[in-house]
């Protein structure tokens, strides 16, 4: 009797070691796939207003004794800044808000032709002008020194930011915003709402009580 053919029959059942291997992997991966995919949370969504690299086109200028002047008062003097390759110029007025000027179109933003004019730099938004005045011309390096197109958006929410004027500059167009050169406001004690004391009796005007003022029924 020859048992040839059951020893190949047996032989052809045999599983090598790396069969066995890819099989495991296999039945890992399939495992893997199947189960329930869990919930990731979402990405937060930065404001499309925000901007924290410069524009296209930088500002640079030079303010020499400058005046600040808002709504036709004039609110800041002695203005002093060499202002390189920055972004954004600030201007705040107490109750107004804080105007951001860029050279680059900017989001909500009003263009304004001629708003740097030599050495003046003015312009109007949302019904508040806006004007700073120097010595000299403000953009030396440019090669129009005259005029050039601002962009100019005013953040309302700032209105109670100070009790005094600003100016500044940087590369964002939400606050917190940059002051440099600004002087912290000192802290103060007063209180603006005061409760008088009372007048002295001697200045108090004399009354006369009712009943002795009505006359007696027996005259």
């Amino acid at each position: 009797m020859e048992w040839k053919p059951i020893e190949a029959r047996t032989r052809a059942h045999r599983v090598s070691p790396r069969a066995g291997l890819l099989f495991v992997l296999l039945a890992a991966s399939t495992a893997v796939t199947t189960r329930p995919a869990t919930a990731q949370a979402p990405a937060p969504i930065r404001s499309a207003a925000w901007h924290t690299t410069s524009p296209n086109r930088l500002i640079s200028a030079q303010v020499s004794d400058g005046v600040l002047t808002v709504d036709g008062m004039v609110g800041k003097i002695d203005l002093n800044y060499a202002i390189q390759h920055t972004g954004f110029l600030y201007f705040f007025e107490p109750g107004v808000g804080t105007a951001v000027v860029s050279l680059s179109p900017l989001a909500g933003a009003e263009k304004v032709t001629g708003g740097f004019d030599g050495s003046k730099l003015a312009f109007t938004v949302e019904g508040h002008s806006f004007e700073l005045s120097c010595a000299r011309p403000m953009l030396s390096r440019r090669r129009n020194k005259e005029k050039a197109d601002i962009y100019v958006r005013l953040d309302a929410s700032t209105a109670a930011l100070s009790r005094y004027p600003k100016m500044g500059y940087g590369d964002t167009t939400e606050p917190p915003y940059i002051w440099p050169l600004s002087q912290p406001e000192p802290v103060t004690n007063v209180h603006y709402a005061v409760t008088p004391p009372p007048m002295p009796r001697s200045v108090l005007p004399e009354t006369v009580d009712t009943a002795y003022a009505i006359p007696s029924s027996s005259h």
